[in-house]
């Protein structure tokens, strides 16, 4: 469920544009990165400045390492206690129960009881007993949380569930820069969480979009698509050395196998994000029916295969795919 840094299974070419303004910052683990097209230099700097400001103070509200933080005390609240919470982590845990709830289970932000049984303690997969697997599984689902829309708090049903927000958190301080981007009136631009997920704010003028890669995370010199990405956000999972993903729907699942990346085009970076870790779980069938009840969503699925895939016969395409003018 968590992306890291090393995720960059989504690659642009921003960098050619002459007119493209490119700021930096590291924050939640990974590097947050802004394109900005427009005249005024030191404008774009201060709107790029205000944004990174506004990552900092959601990481400080929602990430599970900082002590005082909503998630940490979340994480650390007894049976039927009462979390106040503040507006901004509320609505990213009522989008990740939303999320849970389309993908039948598969995205999960209550996996940690899952990865603690699964991965030692340098992520090196371990195998574990099954009354350790139960253990955690009892541990692990949003039904442990009682999310209460009227006065913006939760409640935890059961002690003990480790809630985090890694695998959607960076789309959600991605969308709130956005905002931030468009109060400024820099709309031409282009924000980047790590490289595993990136949100168009708007196109430059003469552009037909911002030019995308997708990559063979096993492979980075072969690039298999390439397409131009006008609106909303992509957002790519994938199982790289020393990573692993754990499928949180059935005591038997365990971490995925037989993929090896997956990729999410939807209408904003939350569901990107969240989409896309789940189409590494999901079955072919369920990733159509997703894509069909979701507008403006489509995946790629790129299996584990030993063979070239850069002919694009192993990569399989759902949803809008075709629409977007993918290239070879």
């Amino acid at each position: 469920m968590r992306k890291r840094q090393s995720d960059q299974v989504v690659d642009i070419a921003a960098k050619t544009i002459a007119d493209a303004h490119h700021f930096s910052h590291e924050a939640m683990a990974t590097v947050y990165e802004l394109y900005i097209a427009d005249e005024d230099d030191d404008y774009a700097r201060a709107g790029a400045q205000a944004a990174f400001a506004e990552v900092d103070r959601l990481e400080l509200e929602m990430s599970r390492f900082l002590s005082n933080s909503d998630i940490s005390r979340l994480n650390a609240a007894e049976h039927g206690e009462i979390v106040d919470l503040g507006m901004d982590t509320f609505e990213c845990l009522r989008r990740a129960k939303e999320m849970h709830d389309k993908t039948g289970g598969a995205f999960d932000i209550s996996v940690g009881a899952l990865y603690a049984c699964w991965l030692d303690e340098d992520r090196r997969l371990r195998v574990p007993s099954a009354e350790e697997i139960e253990q955690a599984h009892a541990l692990t689902g949003m039904d442990h949380l009682e999310i209460d829309e009227e006065d913006f708090c939760a409640k935890i049903l059961t002690e003990g569930v480790q809630f985090d927000l890694g695998g959607i958190g960076k789309g959600f301080a991605a969308e709130k820069v956005a905002e931030l981007l468009r109060d400024w009136s820099l709309e031409q631009s282009l924000v980047l969480a790590g490289a595993s997920s990136v949100l168009c704010v708007g196109v430059p003028e003469g552009m037909s979009g911002w030019p995308m890669k997708l990559r063979n995370p096993e492979k980075r010199t072969e690039v298999f698509a390439r397409f131009d990405l006008k609106e909303g956000a992509v957002s790519g999972s994938g199982r790289q050395k020393g990573q692993h993903i754990i499928d949180p729907r059935s005591k038997k699942a365990g971490p995925v196998e037989g993929r090896l990346a997956a990729w999410s085009i939807a209408p904003d970076a939350i569901a990107a994000d969240a989409s896309s870790t789940a189409f590494m779980m999901l079955s072919d069938e369920e990733i159509r029916d997703y894509c069909l009840a979701n507008e403006g969503t489509a995946a790629i699925i790129l299996p584990q295969v030993g063979s070239d895939i850069s002919s694009g016969q192993a990569v399989k395409s759902y949803g809008q795919w075709n629409q977007r003018k993918l290239r070879t």
